[in-house]
């Protein structure tokens, strides 16, 4: 890579010890991480891999009986240190991948300096959040000839590049009044950066990437970066800057693995525990958590009803509800959610309103449930980084992953570095 400067070597110096191995034993390569991971996952796989909806009681409290009888305190305090001291001291394990996984794995070395001083212009039109994003993405991006911006949308990222580099980038984009958008900013910044509207998935972005010294994309969902990887390794694209995002966006039901060591892996991942690997803790307002406690609430307490009205003990799908009608209570949810599903001659024989009391009982437990699983989001995550990582160097890069801003900045801040050798 061109301008490389300081480049973190991750794995091939920096050793990690097992999650539940001696020290003496050491992790120094993408596949044996990935070896050591999948097998910690697929072992603890009862304690996250479960539809939070899908039962009445937990579904692993014969599993883990004793960590199962915690979670039923009812002056617990979820997700407080107390609770997760407990936790760990129930299921050891459980600390040490956490640490692991939580650790700073990577070297932050930038491998350029921005110009700090940009004209305000340039950054016109774009959120201060995004903004941020974009400038600690391109800091570890290697210089190129030329540049594909890959989804580009408006082109925000391609803009910054071309305005620092004063090199080609080609932007490529499936709806077209954002290129068109696009197009009027490269014109007013007098920037060599151009636009194509192209459907990626269709592989109308194949001849761009055969021509692309370098392939970036900042928070491509789904199958749109896995595109981008394939395409890019059959085009023989020489470089790959990448942060991945929201997997669960696949047509697929069940992941795809990459590499042949994930293809090897005992796993199997469905679309809900890909959206596991980037479920965040809320940040919402108080207002929007507290409408979603309360649908969710009522989502529950209508579920334990419809088991009863029904004699069927298995979960029913509600459709989406205009957040308007929670304010008029638990009652007017489930007339609602009756006649959406066509059970209104169950209504007189079962009241709903003391159903309520169980959907609150319920919603307690889903959150200790959850604050469980989100043990594994990070390690999920990382499995599928790596997965993408593993994959590419099976196809002749030499890759680097690491962190390329801080998690409050966004965390979805993986960074995949690719260059052919």
């Amino acid at each position: 890579m061109q301008a490389r400067g300081k480049i973190p070597q991750y794995c091939k110096e920096k050793k990690t010890p097992s999650f539940s191995s001696p020290a003496s034993q050491f992790m120094t390569s993408f596949q044996q991480r990935f070896q050591v991971l999948d097998t910690w996952l697929k072992t603890h796989t009862q304690l996250w891999q479960f539809d939070t909806f899908a039962r009445l009681g937990n579904p692993w409290e014969n599993a883990y009986p004793e960590l199962a009888s915690h979670l039923v305190r009812e002056n617990l305090e979820i997700e407080s240190e107390a609770f997760y001291a407990e936790v760990f001291q129930h299921c050891p394990d459980l600390k040490t991948a956490s640490k692991f996984l939580t650790s700073d794995l990577l070297d932050q070395s930038p491998q350029r300096t921005l110009t700090h001083d940009l004209p305000s212009y340039v950054s016109a039109g774009i959120k201060g959040r995004k903004w941020s994003q974009i400038q600690a993405f391109v800091a570890h991006t290697p210089k190129a000839n030329n540049y594909v911006e890959w989804c580009a949308g408006k082109g925000h990222l391609g803009k910054l590049l071309a305005f620092q580099d004063n090199k080609p980038v080609h932007s490529l984009e499936w709806q077209k009044t954002l290129c068109e958008a696009g197009e009027q900013e490269a014109k007013r910044l007098k920037i060599p950066q151009t636009f194509t509207h192209a459907d990626v998935l269709k592989g109308e972005g194949r001849t761009a990437l055969a021509n692309a010294h370098c392939a970036v994309a900042l928070h491509a969902c789904g199958d749109l970066h896995r595109e981008l990887i394939e395409q890019a390794v059959a085009t023989n694209t020489a470089m790959l800057c990448i942060s991945p995002c929201c997997y669960h966006l696949t047509q697929a039901s069940d992941y795809q693995p990459l590499s042949h060591s994930a293809q090897q892996s005992a796993l199997t991942l469905r679309q809900a525990d890909l959206k596991l690997a980037v479920k965040e803790v809320a940040t919402a307002g108080a207002r929007e958590q507290r409408l979603k406690q309360l649908e969710l609430t009522y989502r529950l307490g209508f579920d334990s009803w419809q088991r009863t009205a029904r004699q069927q003990d298995e979960y029913l799908p509600v459709p989406s509800i205009q957040k308007a009608l929670l304010n008029q209570g638990f009652v007017a949810f489930c007339q609602w959610a009756v006649e959406q599903k066509g059970l209104l001659h169950l209504q007189a024989n079962l009241p709903f309103d003391v159903f309520e009391r169980q959907g609150q009982q319920r919603y307690q437990q889903v959150q200790k449930l959850e604050a469980i699983s989100q043990l594994f989001r990070p390690a999920l995550e990382y499995w599928l980084v790596l997965d993408r990582a593993i994959y590419l160097e099976e196809s002749g890069y030499q890759v680097e992953i690491g962190k390329f801003c801080d998690k409050s900045l966004t965390p979805r801040n993986w960074m995949i570095r690719a260059e052919r050798k």
